[in-house]
């Protein structure tokens, strides 16, 4: 069978194809949404400037934790129950969470609904990236997977699309506070959506463990850690920590960097700086994006698939140093470099896709991808944790110029793998040069 040219694995049909990359645009869209989006709640809140960064960074690293406890368990769940029931219970805990959370009038408040989010975020990302390595044939894996990155980035115009809903809100008359918890309602309708179309679109078999073959939870679990002796698979993980935090940072901080820009230096409102300067600069990260994954997409069936790990982690790193010289985020020169970034972002994540799912053994695929989300889970939590520590104690470039030299050393890790004769067998069954 056959995709939009993708040539699919067997008992896969079109349809199914097609269901996944419905919900994978509005699970992208929800994977950024908080990002754009939290500024303005922490504003009507009336969090000072100063502590804003370090509750952003609190919240985030809160939720990586739970991603990084449960998303091992959540590929061993998925290989054992299927990918739709997980799929679908994560979209529905996500949407449940964001619908809630312009509600709090507390930080507690915010941690609880936000756990709500983690918990679904943990099932709704793992099965984002699982599902698409079951569906995909060997010599198309790079082509599905930036597929998948284009669809994710359309999912990214989501966030700053919500990003304009306040204001127009305050327009028509709502306060601050309500124009937030009606935009949030908005967004969490689209979890329900997706949830429905993951439950009855999705393929029920494929990617399932026959009840005969199923192992015990905790030896898939300590099997599918164990594949990390791969080399291949090690560096995937360590492609997920750096793609992964890169994503977080931009989006974590660079808006946050916007908005207080605009009402610290701008003597804007909030709605007003979101609206005028981070959703623009926010588009211009997306639109480099959408240029990315096609061609890392391409790319990444063309050469080995390490190779192609190379060329966008060195990318990465000259674009993340590269902020350190960034003094005024709404300078002109800046939409280049974020475009750039764009670019360089989506790269990592569809080039680490692509390895793993190369390199990650059919029966046990659920549990290898949980532990690559876990290690993208870390890159997050190193990248909002620390990067909120840093934000505040050094600079808003700071974080940036962190992931900068992480990938830096991602990008000198796999030209040493590319060494090594049994990943350049894989590239060569693949029909790689």
């Amino acid at each position: 069978m056959h995709f939009l040219g993708l040539s699919l694995a067997d008992g896969v049909k079109p349809r199914h194809m097609l269901a996944y990359l419905v919900v994978a645009f509005f699970s992208s869209g929800y994977a950024g949404a908080l990002a754009v989006l939290q500024p303005g709640v922490l504003q009507v809140m009336g969090i000072g400037y100063g502590d804003q960064a370090m509750v952003t960074g609190m919240l985030s690293a809160m939720q990586e934790v739970v991603l990084i406890a449960t998303m091992g368990l959540v590929g061993v769940w998925a290989d054992r129950a299927g990918r739709p029931l997980v799929y679908s219970l994560g979209l529905l805990l996500t949407s449940a969470g964001f619908s809630l959370y312009p509600h709090a009038a507390t930080v507690s408040e915010l941690i609880i609904y936000r756990l709500l989010i983690a918990f679904g975020s943990a099932a709704m990302i793992g099965m984002m990236v699982t599902v698409v390595a079951d569906y995909a044939s060997e010599k198309d894996r790079g082509k599905a997977n930036g597929l998948q990155g284009l669809v994710a980035t359309f999912g990214a115009f989501i966030p700053p699309i919500l990003g304009l809903l306040p204001a127009m809100f305050v327009g028509n008359g709502y306060s601050e506070a309500a124009a937030q918890q009606a935009t949030f309602a908005v967004g969490g309708s689209f979890g329900v959506f997706a949830a429905l179309v993951a439950w009855f679109g999705l393929c029920k078999t494929t990617g399932r463990v026959l009840a005969e073959d199923k192992e015990p939870v905790w030896d898939m679990l300590k099997q599918g850690l164990a594949e990390v002796r791969d080399p291949g698979i090690a560096l995937s993980y360590g492609a997920a920590f750096i793609s992964r935090g890169d994503l977080a940072i931009t989006g974590a901080f660079m808006g946050l960097w916007l908005v207080q820009w605009g009402t610290g230096q701008l003597g804007m409102q909030p709605s007003e700086a979101m609206g005028s300067l981070a959703v623009p600069r926010v588009i211009t990260v997306v639109s480099g994006a959408m240029v990315g994954s096609l061609l890392m997409g391409y790319i990444s069936d063309r050469v080995s698939r390490v190779t192609a790990v190379s060329m966008a982690s060195g990318l990465a790193a000259a674009v993340y140093l590269a902020i350190f010289f960034v003094s005024d985020p709404t300078a002109d020169w800046v939409y280049f470099l974020l475009g750039l970034m764009g670019i360089a972002e989506i790269s990592a994540f569809v080039s680490s896709q692509a390895l793993v799912g190369q390199q990650a053994p059919a029966a046990r695929r659920g549990a290898v991808i949980g532990f690559f989300g876990v290690s993208g889970a870390i890159g997050i939590l190193v990248g909002t944790a620390g990067g909120g520590w840093l934000y505040r104690s050094i600079g808003p470039s700071a974080p940036f110029v962190l992931f900068g030299a992480l990938n830096l050393a991602v990008f000198l890790w796999s030209l040493r793998v590319r060494r090594i004769p049994a990943l350049q067998w894989h590239a060569d069954q693949a029909g790689r040069s």
